[in-house]
């Protein structure tokens, strides 16, 4: 499932519904207003009555409704996508169990890319661009922590070598002064 959509804060009754129905709603009760959503039995009138009777959202204008059925029509949409890039992810190890965590996710932003281009979807294209530029930061970063912390632990190393070699009587041999090259090398 996808990370909820953020929903602002206040108490309208909008966003009453759209948490209750994020967060508290069973899947059988969404099943059921939604079916009551495309219901030709049903009017818009109706379908707030039931809102108000059952679930104590009071919806007043129709537009209200409109927005909700929208949003509840984007959450799902969502959620297709995500368990839709899940299942070719499986699909893709499945193919290629030797490939690598990069040679995978290049896969996934090529399939991310090519749909953004068939749909003419620029939001798309640019998320899946963003969001890739995320995941190699991420991972750029993870490196370059990894890097720092081999110099630092060569420096140490060398810190030590050279309070050593100042307490000892022979001084700074020339072997100490290869090891603490060494390790300055590092650096």
């Amino acid at each position: 499932m996808s990370a909820p959509t953020k929903l602002r804060a206040g108490t309208s009754e909008l966003t009453k519904l759209k948490v209750l129905w994020r967060d508290t709603l069973a899947e059988s009760t969404q099943a059921y207003w939604r079916s009551l959503f495309v219901s030709a039995d049903s009017t818009q009138a109706q379908i707030r009555r039931e809102l108000q009777a059952k679930l104590k959202i009071k919806l007043d204008y129709d537009s209200q409704l409109n927005s909700f059925r929208d949003w509840v029509a984007q959450q799902d949409a969502m959620n297709q996508e995500a368990e839709d890039a899940a299942e070719f992810e499986r699909r893709i190890l499945a193919e290629h169990p030797d490939w690598t965590k990069d040679q995978v996710r290049e896969e996934l932003i090529k399939r991310f890319y090519q749909r953004a281009l068939a749909t003419g979807d620029a939001d798309l294209g640019l998320k899946t661009i963003v969001q890739d530029l995320n995941v190699q930061k991420v991972e750029l970063d993870s490196r370059k922590l990894a890097l720092l912390e081999k110099k630092a632990a060569a420096y140490d190393r060398a810190q030590a070598a050279l309070a050593e070699a100042k307490q000892s009587k022979g001084g700074i041999t020339p072997e100490t002064m290869s090891k603490i090259e060494a390790e300055l090398k590092l650096l």
